[in-house]
């Protein structure tokens, strides 16, 4: 079994990029979502994960320091992008949904925007994690919000819906990057296993699927 503990954005894009991995018949793969904070406290209380894939580079960086994960794991698999999301122009309330600065990296950028770009007179609603904005939006709880392109990509893929094209993608110099990074633990029982999966996450051709999904190459 690789336990992956994954940030909440990424967990349908690596779903499908390990269904057809050439290994993926070899192990049992579990993947726990949820946001990058929640998932590295986790970790720091001894979660049996063997790789954390992060919406941040901090993170796991932060676990290499101290001394919970592999320095030579520590790799960049993808970029993320912020897109204003406002499905309908006539919802009539008037909230915007963010993800939780304080666990995600989809939330540090999103408050970073909305502080320097944003003045629409909207009352913010923060979601634990940036698949929850986008499910607020979703759900008319919310008039727009800030998700990750990603997620509007992939909704549309499994469901042709107009109203997942209704978003207007940010310029990437108006809010931090959001460099995701991924690493093994060091607690790993399958450290082969696991380099195996990250070197896929990392080949040429995985990483030109993950462009199409919405990221960006660093």
């Amino acid at each position: 079994m690789i336990n992956i503990a994954v940030a909440s954005n990424f967990k349908a894009p690596l779903q499908t990029v390990l269904a057809d991995a050439p290994f993926i018949d070899d192990y049992d793969v579990k993947l726990s979502a949820a946001s990058s904070g929640i998932l590295y406290t986790q970790i720091k209380h001894g979660a049996p994960f063997d790789i954390f894939l992060s919406a941040d580079q901090h993170r796991p960086t932060q676990l290499v320091a101290e001394g919970l994960a592999y320095p030579h794991s520590l790799a960049t698999y993808a970029q993320g992008v912020l897109a204003l999301w406002q499905p309908s122009a006539n919802l009539p309330n008037h909230f915007i949904a963010i993800a939780n600065p304080r666990f995600s990296p989809y939330g540090v950028a999103s408050q970073y925007y909305l502080n320097k770009h944003f003045d629409g007179g909207y009352k913010r609603i923060l979601a634990n994690n940036i698949t929850q904005a986008f499910q607020y939006i979703d759900s008319g709880n919310a008039a727009l919000g800030l998700v990750a392109l990603s997620t509007l990509k992939w909704a549309y893929s499994k469901d042709s819906q107009v109203k997942y094209l209704q978003f207007t993608e940010l310029p990437s110099d108006k809010y931090p990057k959001i460099v995701q990074k991924g690493v093994i633990l060091k607690s790993t029982e399958h450290k082969r296993a696991a380099e195996r999966v990250m070197d896929h996450l990392l080949s040429e051709s995985v990483q030109q699927r993950f462009n199409q999904f919405g990221y960006k190459s660093e």
